[in-house]
């Protein structure tokens, strides 16, 4: 028992940051996918149960906001969406992880106040206490302040010293989102400067984060 005690203490010290694209999330109809998010919650509580910490790095609130708020080109449409969108989006992860077992805390960044040490202040508590940070930028006030959340993992995971970092994405995307795949090999190549391994994965193969990381 000593033996595996030990082993998952030391499981601890690996920590994963995942970043979930809005196109792996939302349906062609533009519908939160929730059989996915609850197919993320499973995968998630598996490695959580291997003592390995996991942040979540999601997109989608704009474009589950579109349900309800026409989005048109002008920024204050797309604003406006993603304020309706993220409740939904927390509430829905809030919901599917709970039947899991697992615990979340919402946390929104704006660009001028993502400070490295603070950061990490912020969410390494929230891994130690097994609750699964959930993080976006924050649209309403900011939009695409890091200019997409490819980038904003990148700095969460570079912030918390991750052991790796996996975009989960899809050929299509998504067309409410930023970044792209010329933004993806940026982010890869900026987290290999840190010695960060990262990779993009189709997030739409079943067990795609189980798969990756075990």
């Amino acid at each position: 028992m000593e033996g595996n005690d030990e082993d998952f203490l030391l499981d601890m010290k690996k920590v994963f940051v995942i970043k979930i694209g809005g196109s792996v999330l939302l349906t062609n109809r533009n519908k939160l996918d929730e059989y996915r998010v609850a197919c993320i919650a499973e995968q998630v509580m598996k490695l959580r149960v291997t003592g390995i910490g996991v942040v979540l790095v999601v997109s989608g609130a704009v474009g589950s906001g579109s349900t309800f708020v026409e989005v048109k080109q002008d920024a204050m449409s797309r604003r406006l969406a993603a304020g309706v969108g993220q409740a939904y989006l927390t509430s829905i992860f809030y919901q599917k992880f709970k039947e899991k077992g697992l615990a979340i805390a919402q946390i929104l960044f704006k660009k001028d106040d993502f400070f490295i040490s603070e950061v990490s202040r912020l969410i390494n508590p929230y891994i130690e206490l097994g609750v699964i940070p959930i993080i976006n930028e924050n649209d309403v006030l900011e939009l695409n302040g890091f200019k997409g959340n490819d980038f904003l993992g990148a700095q969460v995971a570079i912030a918390i010293h991750a052991t790796k970092f996996i975009m989960l994405s899809t050929m299509k995307g998504s067309v409410y989102g930023v970044g792209g795949g010329g933004a993806k090999q940026d982010v890869i190549n900026i987290l290999k400067r840190k010695h960060i391994d990262s990779t993009i994965v189709n997030g739409k193969v079943k067990n795609i984060i189980l798969k990756t990381f075990l």
